[in-house]
């Protein structure tokens, strides 16, 4: 019976730790190609970019998407 249960969690785990891998890594992604734009910018594109940064945290917070 123990074993059914720790299968049936293991399961039901993989596929949200994967989520959870895909999420961590579009979102690093997405923040270093961010970081670059940043720093070659000036001016009103900069804070343009600075914007989308700050969306880009805010998108961390469940069910808030600003992208």
């Amino acid at each position: 019976m123990t074993y059914i249960i720790i299968g049936i969690a293991v399961l039901l785990g993989l596929p949200l730790l994967g989520a959870l891998a895909v999420t961590i890594r579009d979102f690093i992604r997405e923040l270093r190609r961010l970081n670059m734009e940043l720093s070659r910018t000036h001016g009103e594109e900069r804070r343009y970019y600075e914007r989308k940064k700050r969306r880009l945290w805010l998108s961390l917070i469940p069910f808030v998407r600003y992208r």
